[in-house]
Formats: structure tokens, C-alpha cells, sequence
């Protein structure tokens, strides 16, 4: 992703808010900030997805990626990612910041949860 997508996602992020669609939550909450996942399951397969944050910019951008990444795949496909897909989609030179593997790792936990949610309910 190039600092112009990333600039563009921070601003106008795929996913934002919730599926239209009856869905499945999943919140990490810590400290006045939150992520909260959204999926949507059919047969199984995360049909659609969603999210809400109260993290700015790189928190965005991080669950928008996650959000890309559980679209499309099973239950347990979702469950396997780790937070190293999203980093892996930013320029090179952010990869190794600390902070933003953090807020990756809080998608995938909040993901986690959503996907234990759609787990168990059916």
C-alpha cells in the first residue's frame, strides 16, 4: 500500500460501520479506546463485514485491513489471521513500528471475538 492509499483509508476506510445484515460483535475495549469487528456469517463463510473504532487514522486503516482480510473466508480462516497480514499490507518503512503492530493485534482480538460470537450461536 502506498502513503496514498494509506493517507485515503485513514480518511474514507471500506467497512466503516456495520453490516447491513444481521452480525456477529466483537469488542476490545481498554483505556477510553475501542475496536469492534463485525461479520456476517452464511454457511459458515463471513459474507460481510464491518467495523467501528474510536482509535484515529492508523486505527482505521487496521480494521479496515482485518476487515479485508476476514471477507470471504471461513470461520476458521478468520480465526487463523494474525496480526502480521495487516502489518504486512503497510509501506515497508511502518512495518516495524510497535504501536502500530499493537492496534493490529487489537483488530485480531476484537475479530477473534466476533468469530467466537458467530461460533457459538450456531
Amino acid at each position: 500500500m502506498s502513503m496514498d492509499d494509506l493517507e485515503l483509508r485513514s480518511f474514507d476506510p471500506p467497512w466503516l460501520g456495520m453490516p447491513g445484515r444481521p452480525s456477529h460483535a466483537g469488542r476490545w475495549e481498554e483505556q477510553m479506546r475501542f475496536v469492534e469487528i463485525f461479520v456476517t456469517v452464511e454457511e459458515g463463510m463471513i459474507e460481510d463485514v464491518g467495523f467501528l473504532t474510536s482509535i484515529p487514522e492508523e486505527g482505521l486503516v487496521c480494521a479496515s485491513l482485518y476487515c479485508e482480510e476476514l471477507l470471504g473466508r471461513s470461520l476458521e480462516e478468520g480465526w487463523d489471521i494474525q496480526h502480521t497480514a495487516i502489518l504486512d499490507r503497510f509501506p515497508d518503512a511502518m512495518r516495524m513500528d510497535a504501536a502500530l503492530g499493537e492496534l493490529a493485534g487489537i483488530c485480531v482480538q476484537a475479530g477473534q471475538k466476533a468469530i467466537s460470537a458467530a461460533k457459538n450461536s450456531g
